[in-house]
């Protein structure tokens, strides 16, 4: 019983699984850097689509993807990550 009691508030201290790590202050840096200049500098869209609201598991995905423009970019999974969330939070 205690093992699950300390598991417990283990839990629930580390927060939400879904959360994944916070935004890093230079997400917004790294979009404009890497991607506002096909997708505008707010995500909605120029020679490229728009993306703004997306889910940050799909920007994820294709950047992941390598599709070209994005095969020539040098980001950390974790920079990846952090457009990600920042382009779900821009508005559509």
């Amino acid at each position: 019983m205690k093992r699950i009691l300390v598991a417990l508030v283990v839990l629930a201290l580390s927060g939400p699984a879904w959360a994944g790590p916070p935004m890093t202050a230079d997400a917004p840096a790294l979009y404009k850097k890497s991607c506002a200049s096909c997708h505008g500098p707010e995500g909605k869209g120029g020679t490229a689509p728009a993306i703004a609201g997306k889910p940050a598991s799909a920007v994820a995905g294709v950047v992941n993807a390598h599709a070209p423009p994005m095969d020539k970019l040098e980001l950390t999974p974790d920079q990846i990550a952090a457009i990600g969330r920042y382009v779900s939070s821009l508005k559509k």
